[in-house]
């Protein structure tokens, strides 16, 4: 055997023995390091409460709090409006309200009347009270405005869909 021989040999042994102590120690450390980083990580946040974010939660569906608001007694509603139980009143789309402008409006007597000289247009807001601390129960109410062709006589009411004339100043507006 030669000395370049020998020397290829002893080169190609050492560049072997290198790729296999290089590719073992990887496979070692892609069983044992992920497992050791994951231990860590969890002793580290054991026993700390953290706040779940905003975007991780968002509560409980519509369908949910529909059929749940379904089961509240009128009584219900009205003391979830009032603020007898925390809740928080904004805006409510259409799609939430079980009756319609005109139905709400229709529906009930005002004590309004539209005789000749005292023709009334009205406009109906729909609102809704949702309980700030499940966010599953909801009432609906309407905000109505009466006003007269005139424009001099306004007249505004709050009433649920239950047909139940709220008081102004008892609603839980913030």
């Amino acid at each position: 055997m030669t000395r370049k021989t020998k020397k290829n040999r002893i080169k190609n042994f050492l560049i072997s023995f290198i790729f296999l102590l290089f590719t073992g120690s990887a496979i070692a450390a892609s069983l044992i390091l992920p497992g050791y980083l994951l231990e860590k990580k969890a002793s580290e946040t054991i026993g700390i409460t953290t706040a779940v974010p905003t975007p991780y939660y968002s509560g409980p569906s519509e369908a949910i709090v529909r059929n749940a608001s379904r089961q509240l007694s009128e009584e219900q509603r009205v003391s979830l409006i009032y603020g007898n139980w925390e809740s928080e009143i904004t805006q409510a789309d259409m799609r939430e309200c079980s009756m319609s402008e005109y139905e709400i409006v229709s529906s009930y007597d005002y004590g309004i009347h539209s005789d000749y000289q005292k023709w009334y247009s009205w406009n109906a807001e729909p609102y809704k009270a949702l309980d700030t601390t499940f966010q599953t129960y909801a009432a609906i109410f309407w905000k109505v405005t009466f006003t007269k062709y005139t424009g001099n006589d306004i007249k505004v009411f709050y009433i649920t869909e239950g047909g139940t004339i709220l008081d102004e100043k008892k609603i839980n507006f913030k």
